[in-house]
């Protein structure tokens, strides 16, 4: 992890995420917010390069202990999954069904009882905790 990457620990569960992504104004903000970071050219789309330059940000956990042909498994599935054109890009709206599937997937992965982890300031999963908080 880069030295200029903070990260604090915060308490979390399926929940946190699962509010978050249900709150479809909060979701599509941070949604809108992460695609810019990715589509850093500003051409509408994510390539696999551009994927690859910020996905451990994105999501942060054990990302960084994967080999290189894990996360080319990873990224290879994603755009699978979800690059319905099989162009080598995600759109705005591809990037958002992703991101909505990957967090419920994380969420359930956390269960019921919450759970302490280390997360990037501005991670998919922060941005969680940040809007439970938020909420009171």
């Amino acid at each position: 992890m880069a030295d200029d990457q903070k990260m604090s620990v915060a308490v979390i569960n399926e929940s946190t995420v699962k509010d978050f992504v249900q709150d479809s104004k909060a979701f599509e903000k941070c949604v809108d917010e992460q695609f810019k970071v990715f589509d850093s050219k500003g051409e509408g789309a994510i390539s696999w390069a551009d994927m690859g330059r910020g996905y451990g940000k994105l999501m942060a956990l054990e990302y960084e202990k994967q080999s290189e042909e894990e996360i080319k498994c990873l990224y290879d599935s994603i755009f699978e999954r979800f690059d319905e054109e099989k162009d080598g890009t995600l759109n705005r709206e591809q990037f958002k069904r992703f991101m909505k599937e990957m967090m419920l997937a994380m969420g359930k992965s956390f269960g019921d009882v919450p759970i302490q982890v280390a997360l990037e300031h501005d991670s998919m999963l922060m941005k969680a905790v940040q809007h439970e908080l938020s909420r009171g």
